[in-house]
């Protein structure tokens, strides 16, 4: 029962402490999540530096501080970037994501294969083994995708092209990802994986897209409280369960179920309701654990400095320029004409910067590669540390620099809101000189 106290204790203060932080950061115009992280970082750090036993605020990562609490407090923050996703599906243009279909693809390759190559040559010039370095390229290949999707939500611009290419390429990025590590470590079979990605399109893509309908009118027609909310969480669940079974990525089935919800009028119905449980429980635990993820003890490792030093420019500058690149060079579907112009340069620098976060996937990479022999016992301490060091950096410098990278769309859509302000109040003034008038 004690342990269970704690947990309480950790998941109340979690959520204050989030709330503060959204507030102290958005008073310096930066995205209210880097608030969130800094908070998970002072409280994680508590523990990691000894002044805080453990067991107090079981939110920590680490196989030294693995509890029962830490699997629950772990499996509610998975909760978190569920319910994130599925989110950033459902507010989703349809429209968008078809109109930057290829833009997405290209991107993606590019943004894994530049990252991947020059962080495996880099590696092998410092003397690694070639296995080893390919595994260190792995992990700078997947991005973060619930850190962009929440900052891109925050700041207003998920929906435009940008936006909607960048949730499609990180949701590719997810299952490249999964395929270079399972083929760096050499366990379990590249078919096999990839008839699973076919057939999980399939039926939550292809199938469910003609099925969803009769989904909801069934739904309704149940006549209960939240009937319907209820209904479409539960089969959010199951797809997320089916893409955990298959491939460990149960963002991917909440993404696309909340991809295929968004084309009903219902689904946008239920964006309020979501974001109530999201927002207000698991959204803002989810980046206050993962804040508590980043031990500061690691930059006490000089050799972890010194690769850290290396993954992290590549990690950021190779996110970038691939990602960067592979949308440039598709000029965003508008042909030729459009190709050299400032303003496919800007998306598609906005396009890179929107891949620089790295969080949970790089460490699930890293555990497969040390377990599965890719990186030696030898130099796994050295790895885990450099690779904590690598997602600070890039997790921290991530809001600012999409704040920077969209500030013409920002002050664009402060513009119309105050705009359509001015146009209410007069509205309003103009009724009430009429009703005098009449009166």
């Amino acid at each position: 029962m004690e342990n269970v106290t704690w947990l309480l204790f950790a998941l109340g203060l979690s959520l204050i402490l989030a709330k503060i932080g959204d507030s102290i950061i958005e008073r310096y115009e930066l995205p209210g999540v880097l608030g969130e992280l800094l908070m998970g970082m002072i409280l994680g750090n508590l523990v990691y530096f000894g002044i805080v036993a453990p067991q107090y605020l079981p939110i920590v990562s680490g196989e030294a501080f693995t509890t029962d609490m830490t699997v629950v407090a772990n499996f509610l923050a998975k909760l978190g970037i569920i319910f994130l996703l599925f989110l950033g599906a459902l507010d989703a243009d349809l429209e968008q994501l078809k109109k930057t279909g290829l833009t997405a693809t290209v991107s993606t390759v590019m943004g894994v294969f530049v990252p991947l190559v020059v962080g495996w040559f880099a590696l092998m010039e410092m003397g690694y083994p070639s296995r080893e370095a390919f595994a260190g390229g792995v992990l700078l290949t997947a991005t973060s995708i619930g850190l962009t999707v929440r900052v891109m939500m925050d700041l207003g611009v998920l929906k435009s092209e940008v936006g909607a290419a960048s949730l499609s390429a990180s949701v590719m990025d997810d299952f490249l990802g999964i395929a270079l590590v399972i083929f760096a470590v050499g366990s379990g079979g590249l078919l096999e994986l990839s008839v699973k990605i076919v057939a999980f399109f399939i039926l939550t893509g292809v199938i469910w897209w003609f099925l969803v309908d009769y989904y909801i009118k069934f739904a309704e027609r149940l006549h209960v409280e939240k009937g319907i909310l209820g209904a479409v969480l539960g089969m959010m669940f199951l797809f997320a369960a089916l893409a955990e079974g298959w491939f460990a990525a149960a963002i991917e089935g909440a993404f696309m179920m909340g991809l295929v919800l968004s084309k009903l009028p219902e689904g946008k119905r239920l964006m309020e309701d979501v974001k109530a449980i999201g927002y207000g429980l698991l959204i803002p635990f989810f980046f206050v654990h993962t804040g508590a993820m980043l031990n500061l003890t690691v930059f006490e490792n000089a050799n972890a400095l010194i690769l850290a030093a290396v993954l992290t420019a590549v990690a950021v500058f190779g996110k970038v320029l691939g990602r960067g690149f592979g949308a440039w060079i598709t000029a965003w579907g508008r042909g030729r004409a459009f190709l050299f112009t400032k303003k496919n340069f800007w998306m598609s620098l906005q396009m890179g910067i929107g891949s620089v976060p790295r969080t949970e996937v790089a460490l699930v990479d890293l555990m497969v590669a040390i377990h599965g022999g890719a990186i030696s016992p030898e130099h796994a301490p050295e790895f885990i540390a450099a690779t904590l060091i690598f997602i600070t950096v890039s997790v921290l410098i991530t809001p600012p620099l999409l704040k920077w990278a969209f500030r013409e769309e920002i002050e664009t859509a402060k513009a119309q809101k105050a705009s359509a302000k001015v146009e209410r109040i007069e509205s309003t003034k103009r009724k009430i000189k009429e009703l005098k008038g009449s009166g």
